[in-house]
């Protein structure tokens, strides 16, 4: 990564990634704006899928509508975004198993395709800063615990998951602030789905999370769980499209649009 280049700005990450000048996590970069996860199918998949994600807003919420097959350019998250190039990293997956990683998808892309963009948790980890609470997770090193729960989701076709649940420690005033931030802002995965006992939603171990790092609740905190977009990810894995293209994780699309935008729109 060139030192001397601007950190402040959406475009300017864009432009290290495309340039092949950054290839790394993108959590930390440009708080207050917008990342998200993406999956990228062929139009074959695109309905069953779409109707999936719909049916299962707390867990897949999309931060905008599915593309139109083989458009590639998503001006309504930042007027230069080319979803070719612009993540970090990628993940090449056939029949639900992944075959490669790579940095860009040009050779890989297809008229067919078509890509969903799902919003992630970075959103509310910004707005409980603003209500004065920083979770663990706020720290650009310390990733979500995630784990699989007992709670299903509604399948479509062959699209079925467990929902994924991702932890924050929260003491019960800050549980109470966390909900009411939720609660004005609208934010996606804002409002949790669980809170207290982890074993009334399948968790058994909390030092062994599924997906992220482990973090402890101390005296005085809860368990508090939200949903999350992984679940769109277990859900590909499990139905095993021939063909499928995500994000590596923690390896996002940064966008031009600002997490308040997301607060006020339904």
């Amino acid at each position: 990564m060139d030192p001397s280049a601007s950190l402040s700005a959406p475009h300017a990450i864009r432009k290290m990634i495309k340039d092949g000048d950054y290839t790394g996590p993108t959590k930390g970069f440009v708080p207050g704006f917008t990342q998200c996860n993406v999956i990228i199918l062929p139009h074959s998949e695109a309905y069953s899928f779409f109707r999936f994600c719909e049916s299962n807003q707390s867990v897949c919420k999309l931060i905008i509508p599915p593309s139109e097959p083989g458009n590639f350019n998503f001006d309504t998250l930042g007027k230069d975004i080319d979803i070719r190039y612009h993540l970090p990293k990628y993940q090449i997956l056939k029949h639900g198993q992944l075959v490669q990683e790579c940095h860009n998808i040009e050779e890989h892309w297809r008229d067919d395709l078509v890509t969903f963009a799902f919003a992630s948790y970075l959103s509310f980890d910004n707005l409980l800063a603003q209500y004065g609470i920083n979770p663990p997770s706020a720290n650009p090193t310390t990733p979500l615990p995630l784990y699989i729960s007992n709670l299903s989701c509604n399948s479509v076709d062959k699209y079925e998951a467990n929902q994924i649940l991702a932890m924050r420690p929260l003491t019960k005033l800050n549980l109470i602030s966390a909900i009411q931030a939720a609660t004005l802002s609208r934010l996606p995965y804002a409002l949790p789905l669980h809170f207290g006992e982890p074993n009334e939603v399948g968790i058994k171990d909390l030092s062994k999370p599924n997906f992220g790092e482990p973090l402890t609740c101390k005296e005085g905190q809860l368990p508090v769980f939200w949903g999350s977009s992984l679940t769109a990810q277990l859900a590909i894995a499990k139905a095993a499209p021939e063909f499928c293209i995500m994000n590596s994780p923690h390896h996002l699309l940064v966008t031009d649009r600002q997490d308040l935008e997301l607060a006020v729109t339904k």
